[in-house]
């Protein structure tokens, strides 16, 4: 239990230091919003150096936009709530301060925004497969949501909220860099998914077959990965139908459709794709 809790709390530090390498090192130096605090933190380090203020770094931006949200999240929904989106929101901006240390892109913007985009997403992705947030935008939501928006769910609210960011940051930084902004949104909620979900590389069968037995055997013989239910079940007139369930790689899909023909080229059968399989012993990996 205290190997995978360690476990977490690397995965969620190399979460917030992709991210902020992605936004800081990639996204910031070019000038693209692509939503969340750290784009309304862009706006305003650039308003501020039009005005002939100091720029104001995105750690402590970050940090300064949070901690209120933190506070009223603290008191509407109870500690437990905030308690992992407060450490990870903390690791962000440090991760963001020393990203800022770094040596900062300034190519063209299409490399900006792919690169930028698909780090971030492998860390947001890495952040949510340990079951945290970084705060912002996401909080804000559902803060929103239990308060007065109830009517409308949170992804909504997030998309409205990442919206109005991003329009803002059209305003600041012009059409062009909003465009690019937008792909480098797109790389990140791919990658994000593709991390968050899992590779999707596994594969889980139902089969139905009369030789359901023999079937189930030469699976467990030929396929070295597989994990393998067999059941029965009676029906309305008491006959017997005999079933499988079986997990195995994509690369072996081919393989265990062609045992189940060969077998009994009249069998049912039903493949879809799955993202993580939990057991004490995991045999499909």
């Amino acid at each position: 239990m205290r190997v995978k809790k360690y476990a977490a709390y690397a995965m969620a530090g190399t979460g917030t230091a992709l991210l902020a390498l992605g936004v800081q090192n990639f996204l910031e130096p070019s000038g693209l919003v692509a939503g969340g605090i750290s784009g309304l933190g862009m706006i305003a380090d650039d308003w501020s150096r039009r005005l002939d203020g100091p720029g104001i770094p995105l750690w402590l931006i970050n940090l300064a936009l949070n901690l209120p949200l933190f506070l009223l999240a603290w008191y509407q929904k109870g500690i437990g709530f905030v308690k992992k989106t407060i450490g990870t929101s903390l690791s962000f901006s440090l991760m963001l301060y020393v990203a800022s240390h770094l040596p900062m892109y300034a190519g063209d913007m299409f490399t900006a925004a792919a690169y930028g985009g698909m780090l971030a997403g492998a860390g947001l992705g890495l952040v949510l497969r340990c079951g945290a947030t970084t705060g912002g935008v996401d909080l804000a939501a559902a803060l929103l949501h239990d308060r007065k928006l109830n009517h409308i769910a949170i992804p909504r609210l997030v998309f409205a909220l990442d919206t109005t960011i991003i329009l803002l940051g059209m305003l600041t930084f012009g059409v062009t860099h909003t465009l690019y902004a937008i792909l480098a949104v797109f790389l990140m909620e791919k990658v994000m998914h593709r991390i968050a979900e899992g590779s999707g590389d596994l594969r889980a069968a139902v089969i139905r077959s009369e030789q359901a037995d023999a079937i189930r055997a030469e699976i467990l013989d030929k396929i070295d990965s597989s994990n393998v239910s067999f059941f029965q079940k009676e029906t309305w007139d008491t006959k017997k139908q005999e079933w499988i369930f079986c997990i195995f790689s994509q690369k072996e899909l081919p393989a265990v459709k062609q045992i189940v023909i060969n077998i009994d080229s009249h069998a049912f059968f039903l493949c879809a794709q799955i993202q993580e399989v939990m057991e004490e012993k995991d045999s499909c990996r």
